[in-house]
């Protein structure tokens, strides 16, 4: 057992403030106990670290293409389905699985050092996936795109993806850092027969199904002229999808029936403020989603689609462009942000053991530097540590990252990956693949 004492520990379980002097004590890489110190147990003979700043859970990354690091930038200006036509599934049809686990092991330092500790990733090669993620001591849900096109005929056909992301499940069973889903791309990319053998997987073998839903305003049109006139969340409910754990991501033209049904499902949203403003997909409804019941978390999308994997941002973008919307400066407050990047992205895949620092959850847990200038000065009388987070904090802050309870970042330095020999390597593949 190990006992971790903190300036300050945010613990994001349900009703609970920051506790000053806070105590945590992980055992087996899990939460045993937390709470104030002046409460904790007698633990003669634990190590005791002592934790300088704040002490908080490690962000849940709700929707990420983390390898598309080998394709950042790449793009720029265009629209979501003329950029991936014209230009990521054009480079993506030439990756090989060694491509996809360097671009993934890359990602996995730069999220882990952003302290991001979870990346629920869709993205080809499933297996690379992983095994990057494992390597870097990233916690991972894994789901590789099912998805129907020529340009990316060489990934083999739907039914040839999908058994491979069922034996990739049977191969990480056991991990604990490793999680495996199905991602079949969107309603709209796939066919009905691959979206209902998806529905029978998931429901089979308890798989979570992580989608792009209605992330542009023309795809409802065409949803609806493949379903026979249903708008996406009413067509993967005739499927049957919306019986399994369901993540959709995006969900920026979903209209208040559609939210209703995705609210009645307790289907979960990965909301990317970053990435749809970026490519000017329009301004989803946040506060509507929650009031329907969505379970709502905020996620960075891939490195090509908005350049970074960073939490922090997408949080203070999350709330402005909520606030502009509802023209009311008091609307989503930074609590409801943080909770939407921990907790509130936890419970949108089904995963109450994530985003949280209370006993049972799993010890993944983020120390934020006291001497971060941009988080000072501090006034205790009037201070809102959470408030002071959400928007003063960045990447620059995080000292320390643990992930079931092992260290992986140690003053701001990523300790499983080489990042200069590992950044070079993603150069040279990239070059390759833009010729």
């Amino acid at each position: 057992m190990d006992r971790y004492q903190a300036d300050l520990l945010i613990t994001m379980s349900e009703g609970r403030t920051p506790i000053p002097g806070g105590v945590v004590d992980v055992e087996g890489g899990r939460v045993v106990w937390a709470g104030a110190a002046s409460e904790a147990p007698d633990r003669d003979g634990t190590p005791v670290h002592r934790i300088d700043g704040i002490l908080m859970p490690g962000f849940v990354n709700l929707h990420a293409h983390t390898p598309m690091i080998l394709l950042r930038g790449a793009g720029e200006g265009l629209p979501v389905d003329r950029w991936l036509h014209e230009v990521m599934w054009p480079r993506e049809g030439r990756l090989t699985p060694d491509d996809v686990r360097v671009g993934m092991l890359m990602g996995a330092a730069e999220l882990l050092s952003n302290g991001i500790t979870t990346s629920s990733e869709m993205y080809f090669f499933g297996d690379s996936v992983a095994r990057g993620a494992a390597e870097a001591g990233l916690r991972c849900v894994v789901a590789a795109p099912v998805i129907e096109d020529a340009q990316l005929g060489r990934m083999g056909t739907w039914q040839e993806q999908l058994e491979e992301m069922v034996a990739t499940r049977d191969r990480w069973a056991s991990s604990e850092l490793i999680e495996v889903g199905l991602g079949p791309h969107a309603a709209w990319s796939v066919s009905k027969e691959c979206l209902e053998m998806v529905a029978r997987l998931a429901r089979e073998h308890d798989m979570l199904v992580h989608i792009h839903v209605a992330e542009q305003e023309w795809e409802d049109k065409a949803v609806r002229e493949l379903s026979g006139g249903l708008s996406a969340p009413a067509y993967l409910e005739s499927l049957g999808m919306l019986e399994a754990r369901v993540l959709a991501a995006h969900c920026v033209w979903l209209s208040d029936e559609d939210m209703e049904i995705f609210g009645r499902h307790g289907v979960g949203a990965a909301h990317c403020p970053c990435s749809n403003t970026k490519h000017g997909s329009g301004l989803a409804r946040v506060d509507a989603m929650i009031r329907a019941g969505i379970k709502v978390g905020i996620a960075t999308d891939g490195p090509a689609s908005h350049h970074r994997l960073d939490l922090f941002e997408e949080m203070r973008t999350a709330i402005r462009l909520a606030r502009l919307d509802r023209g009311d400066a008091a609307f989503m407050p930074p609590h409801d942000a943080l909770h939407m990047t921990t907790a509130g992205a936890a419970d949108a895949i089904g995963r109450s053991d994530l985003g949280r620092i209370e006993p049972g959850c799993r010890a993944d847990m983020v120390q934020l530097s006291p001497s971060e200038s941009a988080l000072h000065p501090v006034v205790p009388e009037e201070d809102d540590p959470v408030s002071r987070l959400v928007w003063s904090g960045s990447p620059r802050a995080v000292r320390s990252v643990w992930v079931g309870g092992e260290q992986v970042v140690s003053e701001g330095r990523v300790l499983t990956v080489d990042v200069d020999e590992v950044r070079a390597e993603v150069t040279e593949r990239a070059r390759r693949l833009a010729e």
